[in-house]
């Protein structure tokens, strides 16, 4: 009887043990989301204006209008050459056609979405990922999203590759919920 529950208890000790990094990795995880997660308004944006892409692949200018009420996206593709991107809406279910126009420079751009996808560091399998939109005639952030992630073990080391990961609870906004947080009215 006395063997049994010192096995036991040394079994419990070796798995505490054992895993205790993913243990304390999820609560560092929780402890950012609590601190540094959520959505920080510092200006709502005006709708229908003009964006800036981010960089030169198609996703940057596709990203803005997943927000709504954007205008156009001015757009530099990896030749040099610039456009003026316009959605052009489908009816279901597809999702909108994206037409490139020459530039117009009467149109000016007032806002630039960028998406910031990086590990934390000196912290075990922890992501943040942040939505950022600029002002671009002010050169400042006026809305942070930011989200964080963390995968409870190595993917490459579980059976048959299986995701473990989550992100904060209470913070994934859709981009309706977002778009709704960020505009002016």
């Amino acid at each position: 009887m006395r063997t049994s529950i010192v096995i036991c208890l040394l079994v419990a000790i070796v798995t505490l043990a054992w895993f205790s990094p993913n243990i304390y990795g999820h609560y560092r995880f929780i402890h950012y989301c609590e601190r540094e997660g959520g959505l920080k308004v510092s200006e709502k944006i005006l709708p229908d204006q003009g964006w800036l892409a981010a960089g030169s692949d198609p996703y940057d200018y596709k990203a803005p209008f997943y927000l709504g009420k954007v205008a156009f996206v001015r757009y530099k593709d990896k030749t040099g050459a610039r456009f003026d991107v316009y959605a052009k809406q489908n009816t279901w279910p597809r999702g909108p056609d994206y037409v490139l126009m020459p530039v117009d420079e009467l149109k000016k751009v007032r806002y630039m979405l960028k998406y910031v996808n990086e590990f934390v560091p000196n912290e075990l399998r922890l992501g943040k990922d942040q939505t950022i939109i600029f002002s671009i005639p002010e050169k400042k952030i006026l809305v942070n999203n930011v989200n964080f992630s963390y995968a409870q073990f190595d993917q490459n080391k579980t059976l048959l590759s299986a995701p473990s990961g989550e992100y904060c609870p209470r913070l994934n906004l859709t981009s309706n919920e977002l778009s709704n947080a960020i505009f002016k009215y």
